[in-house]
Order: structure tokens, then C-alpha cells, then sequence
């Protein structure tokens, strides 16, 4: 259809609207309340439908796009039935700070145009999942849709960046256009950063520093700013240490130090000054209080930049600075605001060479652990992670979700580029399954609207249980049925095992000292995922050995370059609780 085609009705004007904001793909599910929406999309071209079977896959799809494009993501879902099948990963979302527009069909009660029925109706979409999203809205007119979507769209970009939630009733959709030329507004966003006494301040605490290290979260998500992480440490001469959410800082680069807890305050051995970089903690937790901090957050409420947190945000350190500010911008600014004298410039250089050192130390104990469990012949976090790297290409991207092997795996694939490690520090299981699919849209976008092929794969690692939260079967009939070239390389141990060490907190300890496993156990029977994606006529290899896991994955990235999506089923041994 052609893009003159005429607009009879406000359906129409929703998703020709959409679409000149620049989006090629939304993301969604089925439902009687929506057909007059999925009317508009199939006569507006070269806008994509990208359908999934429940609503929690739609939207953490759409999430999985907004992270990888750095750009806002649209899902659909429909009615009240639908919104609650996705507050999961409205709640993954939220945390993970993806920019999302997700819109709700909505009826009203003997409101229809036509003679369908009503259905479904409920005035209490925005009650439901008022938590979890940054602005919501029931658009309610003509007079007022076209300043909803405009608003949505704006407010989803803002730092922090996360949802704008619009609900649109049925009948407003099936409305006649009256004709007035449509309009979208360009958006400027200014850049948040701190006066310039803040910024001697920090200045001054960072060169009278011995021991300064900075801490990274979350401040990956934002690409651009990764170059200027970089740089901001060697100017400075201080170590990073990085939680592995997005990738945030090369770990091979010589003034990174290593992965630390994603749950727990990590050791500050002499550090005399931390530097967070969107870096929060679980409330309840702290620094040694006799360490200097600056925290460099998006938002004082710290909300979303620690794993599995929640509406409290993140603990209240009584040792900081609190910095409130766009990240990159900022570092920009004291890198070029900051003098440093000949003698300073000498502590700067001796710190950077005792960093490298303990950086190369660093590098050769990964790589010991790697030959180690190689050579075992045993399938461990290291063992597959070198596997992985061994065959990785550049232009791929890993969401990874697994918990138990998270940063053996991480530590061996060697990611250099901003944009190529998505992860989950929501800590709601299920997200990443369709996260992996919906990068996969982002990394290959114009070459899969070309239908150009030699696609750059999406690897997707995750556990059995993490698996069934996020609806693997959801995602795999998705990924064969639109050819994207996703590799799911599940870990499978028949348990939930990261769950067993909590019940070493219990007051009476009756689990562990019975060890017995019933509340983590999902073996027996143990899940054939291999046989659950060839139920899609999907490529699916049960591995049991290294050199089994080799092979597979060799051929699913020359699948996954076609289109052709894997899964690998990695058969672990059952835990066993000690």
C-alpha cells in the first residue's frame, strides 16, 4: 500500500504516526480489542508486526529492541487481560531503563461503532501498572491524541529513561479522520550536569586521591558514553570494576579489574575514593564508611540502577556525594575542566602502570581457568564461555541470562564493542528470552527490512528455569515464523539452584539439613529442550560435551547469518544440594 493511501480513521492516524517517528517494527499479541488497530498496520507500509503468543514475550521484545537501538520500542497489548499479562516485563523494563511505548486497547462499555460486543472493559489499565512505568494516560480524545503520543514518545527518551503507558478506547479508534495534516515534533533533550564549584569539588577529591576506582553498573546502556568511560579513566589513571549489565567497559582494556557481585557490596581493598558510575546497592547495604564516594546517578531516588531492586531505589550512602546528572556529558566536562600539574600528572602515570599490572593478572587468571575446565573436558562457566569465544565474530551480540555461570561465561567472550552485551538486571526471571529477538531486530534492521541476509547473530544464554518463566515457547515460534537469526543456548540442570543458598538463612534450617531439594527441583522429568524446538522445525542440538557444544555452535551462527534460528540445549549435571 502505498504511503498516499487516504486515512479514513483515527487507527489510522495512530499508526501512520508511529511510523513517521521513525519506527519500523511493533511488537505485539492478538485480541478482539485491537482489530482495528491491526486494520491500520496492515495497509501502512513498511511498518513490521512482529507478533508473539502472550504478552509478556511481546513486551520484553520490545525492550530487547529499545536497549539495542537505543531508541524507543512499541508494544501493543490488549485490553485489561492483556496489560496484566505483561506487568513482568513492564517490570523488567522500568528497571532496566528501556524506553518503551506500550499502548492498550481499551473498551467501553456499549461505546462501539460497529456491532461487536464490549468486552474485557475495565477503567483501571493505569492502576494496574501505575508502578512500573514513567507516564501513563488514558487518551480519551481526537482533540488530545495526537499531544498523547507526542508526550509519550518525549517523556520515554528523558533521563532516566522507561515506559510511557497509553490506554485507547476502541471506539476512538474506530472514529473518522477529519482530515487535518498529521504532525510529530522534534525533540530536544538538553544535558544534565553539574555547576562548576560541584565540579572542582569532584575535581579536587579525585586529585588528591591515592586510591580512587570507579564502579559501573548501568551506565552502558547509554552507548555513547562508553567511549567516554574509557577515556575518563586513563585521563584520570583509575581502575574500573564493572557489573556486567550492558557492556559498559571492554574487559580487556588495561585499566579494567574485573567483574564484581551483582547482589553484594564488592571489597574496596585500599581504595580511598569510589567513583560510582550508576552504580546503586540493595537497601540495607553499604560502603566502609571511611571511603570517599561520589555517586554519579540518573535519578537521586536510585531506582533502577542496582539488580533485582525495587520502589525504595537503592541504599542511602552517608559517606557521598550525590551527583545527579547525565553521565557522559559530565565526564566530558571534567576532563576539560580540571588541571592537572606536572606533579600530579606523576601519581597519574605511576597509578595507570600499577593498574595494568593487576589488569594483566587479571586476564591471566581468566585464562587459566579457561584451559583448566577445558581441558577437564567438563561443560563449566569457563569451558563454555571459551567455546563461545572461540567461534564469536564480530557484529554479534549476547543477551545473557543465566545467574550461576553469569560472570564465568562474561569473563571468557571478549566484547569489545558498545551495544553487543544486553543482560537482565531486573532480576525477573524470563525477560531475556524475548529481549534476544527483539535485538536481533535492532542489530539487523535495515538488512532484515532489505531481506539482505548475512544477518548479525543474537546469542541468547539462560537457564531451564529462566526458559519457562520467559516463555520459550512464545519466542521460538516468533523467531522461526519471522526468520531471525537468534541462537538460545540453554543451561540445563534440572534446578533452580541459585535459589538453594537462602535456605542457609532460614531460622531452623529444615530444607538444608534435610537437603532436601523439592522447592528448587524441576527435574524428573528433565526438560528436552532440543525436542521442544524441533516441535518448530527449529535446528536443535542436546549437548553433553564440549566438543559436542563446538560443533552446535558452529552451525547455528552460520544458521543464525541466514536467518535460521538455534537452540542449543546444554545438559548439565542435576544439582545436587551438599
Amino acid at each position: 500500500m502505498d504511503d498516499d493511501y487516504e486515512i479514513k480513521t483515527l487507527a489510522q492516524v495512530l499508526i501512520r504516526t508511529l511510523k513517521l517517528y521513525g519506527n519500523n517494527f511493533i511488537f505485539g499479541t492478538t485480541g478482539a480489542g485491537m482489530a482495528e488497530i491491526q486494520d491500520a498496520i496492515s495497509v501502512e507500509k513498511g511498518l513490521k508486526w512482529i507478533q508473539a503468543l502472550h504478552e509478556f514475550t511481546a513486551v520484553s521484545s520490545a525492550e530487547g529492541y529499545a536497549l539495542a537501538k537505543n531508541k524507543t520500542g512499541i508494544a501493543i497489548v490488549d485490553r485489561i487481560v492483556g496489560t496484566q499479562n505483561s506487568i513482568g516485563a513492564l517490570y523488567s523494563s522500568y528497571l532496566n531503563m528501556a524506553p518503551l511505548l506500550v499502548l492498550a486497547s481499551r473498551d467501553i462499555p456499549g461505546t462501539h461503532l460497529l456491532n461487536d460486543p464490549t468486552s474485557h472493559y475495565s477503567s483501571k489499565h493505569l492502576q494496574v501498572i501505575e508502578p512500573w512505568v514513567k507516564w501513563a494516560n488514558n487518551s480519551q480524545s481526537e482533540e488530545m491524541m495526537e499531544q498523547d503520543i507526542s508526550k509519550a514518545f518525549f517523556i520515554t527518551q528523558l533521563e532516566p529513561k522507561g515506559i510511557s503507558f497509553l490506554t485507547l478506547r476502541h471506539d476512538l479508534m474506530q472514529k473518522p479522520y477529519d482530515g487535518e495534516k498529521l504532525r510529530i515534533k522534534k525533540f530536544y533533550y538538553n544535558k544534565r550536569v553539574p555547576d562548576m564549584d560541584t565540579i572542582k569539588k569532584i575535581g579536587d577529591d579525585i586529585l588528591s586521591s591515592k586510591n580512587p576506582e570507579i564502579f559501573i553498573s548501568h551506565a552502558g546502556r547509554n552507548m555513547d558514553y562508553v567511549k567516554t568511560m574509557i577515556d575518563f579513566a586513563y585521563h584520570f589513571g583509575v581502575g574500573v570494576k564493572e557489573r556486567r549489565y550492558f557492556m559498559s567497559f571492554p574487559l580487556y582494556n588495561e585499566m579494567h579489574l574485573g567483574f564484581v557481585p551483582r547482589m553484594y557490596v564488592p571489597e574496596t581493598g585500599t581504595d580511598d575514593l569510589l567513583l560510582l558510575f550508576e552504580f546503586g546497592i540493595l537497601p540495607g547495604n553499604a560502603f566502609p564508611e571511611d571511603r570517599k564516594i561520589i555517586d554519579f546517578s540518573t535519578e537521586f531516588v536510585r531506582r533502577r540502577d542496582i539488580y533485582s531492586g525495587g520502589d525504595y531505589g537503592s541504599s542511602n550512602l552517608f559517606n557521598s556525594i550525590d551527583i545527579e546528572c547525565d553521565l557522559g556529558p559530565t565526564l566530558e566536562l571534567l576532563m576539560r575542566k580540571i588541571n592537572i600539574d606536572s606533579t600530579t600528572m606523576e601519581s597519574i602515570e605511576d597509578r595507570r602502570e600499577s593498574i595494568k599490572e593487576k589488569h594483566y593478572e587479571l586476564i591471566k587468571n581468566i585464562q587459566a581457568l579457561a584451559e583448566k575446565d577445558t581441558g577437564s573436558g567438563k561443560l563449566t562457566d569457563n569451558s563454555i564461555g571459551f567455546i563461545l569465544n572461540k567461534y564469536w565474530e564480530d557484529g554479534m551480540t549476547m543477551v545473557n541470562g543465566s545467574i550461576k555461570y553469569y560472570n564465568g561465561i562474561n569473563q571468557q567472550v571478549k566484547l569489545e564493542e558498545p551495544g553487543t552485551f544486553f543482560s537482565n538486571p531486573s532480576g525477573h526471571l524470563g525477560s531475556p528470552i524475548g529481549m534476544a529477538y527483539g535485538a536481533f531486530l535492532a542489530k539487523n534492521e535495515e538488512k532484515y527490512i532489505k531481506k539482505a541476509g548475512n544477518y548479525n547473530p543474537v546469542v541468547c544464554i539462560t537457564g531451564d528455569g529462566d526458559a519457562v518463566f520467559g516463555n520459550i515457547t512464545s519466542a521460538l515460534w516468533s523467531v522461526k515464523h519471522y526468520g531471525l537469526g537468534v541462537i538460545y543456548i540453554i543451561l540445563n540442570n534440572g534446578s533452580w539452584a541459585i535459589e538453594w543458598p537462602y535456605f542457609d538463612n532460614t531460622t531452623q534450617k529444615y530444607v538444608k539439613n534435610s537437603k532436601d531439594a523439592e522447592f528448587i527441583d524441576i527435574d524428573n522429568p528433565r526438560m528436552n529442550f532440543a525436542i521442544i524446538a524441533k516441535g518448530f522445525s527449529i535446528d536443535s542440538y542436546s549437548v553433553n560435551t564440549i566438543e559436542e557444544l563446538e560443533m552446535a555452535f558452529q552451525k547455528a551462527i552460520k544458521s543464525a547469518k541466514k536467518g535460521e534460528p538455534s537452540l542449543i540445549d546444554i545438559v548439565l549435571p542435576e544439582f545436587k544440594p551438599n
